[in-house]
């Protein structure tokens, strides 16, 4: 936990892009909870998108996603709700030129790459219940396309939700 922590805030700077690519992997997911009992939700703090229309179409996907598995705003909340927005920068040696490169020029491709996790918490001991992340390479888009990918990735990231307890 002190490490994911510490990787936002290190990282906690997002720029607007859209992934491509993504991955999507659950990082906790706390079995003993019963989520069918959530029916309210309240936000808590995260790691929020630096464009605040970026913010605003993210929180505007998740909260359409918690509509759809029945939660409604409400406080207090049966569980809260964070997202955490970050992107980093790799290198990509698959595209190394194995020339000496030239002067002021790059010899391997660098790729921005921009994670979304989503997680909630129980609101009495502040937990993590579940937590999720997806991940890709970024691009610069048009808002119509960035909106459309957040819808995309928001709903990817939903479909790890856990299922009801039988």
């Amino acid at each position: 936990m002190k490490k994911f922590v510490l990787a936002v805030c290190l990282l906690a700077l997002v720029v607007p892009a859209v992934a491509h690519a993504q991955k999507v992997t659950v990082l906790r997911s706390d079995t003993s909870a019963d989520v069918t009992k959530f029916k309210t939700y309240e936000w808590t703090p995260g790691h929020e998108a630096l464009d605040p229309a970026w913010n605003k179409a993210i929180i505007a996907a998740i909260e359409k996603q918690l509509a759809v598995k029945g939660l409604k705003p409400g406080k207090p909340g049966d569980v809260l709700v964070a997202y955490h927005a970050v992107q980093r920068e790799d290198v990509d040696l698959s595209k190394f030129d194995a020339k000496a490169a030239a002067a002021g020029t790059q010899a391997a491709q660098v790729i921005k790459v921009g994670t979304l996790a989503l997680e909630f918490r129980n609101p009495a001991t502040r937990a993590v219940i579940w937590r999720v992340a997806g991940e890709g390479a970024i691009k610069d888009v048009a808002p119509a396309e960035r909106d459309a990918f957040i819808a995309k990735m928001v709903t990817a990231l939903f479909e790890q939700y856990p299922a009801a307890k039988k």
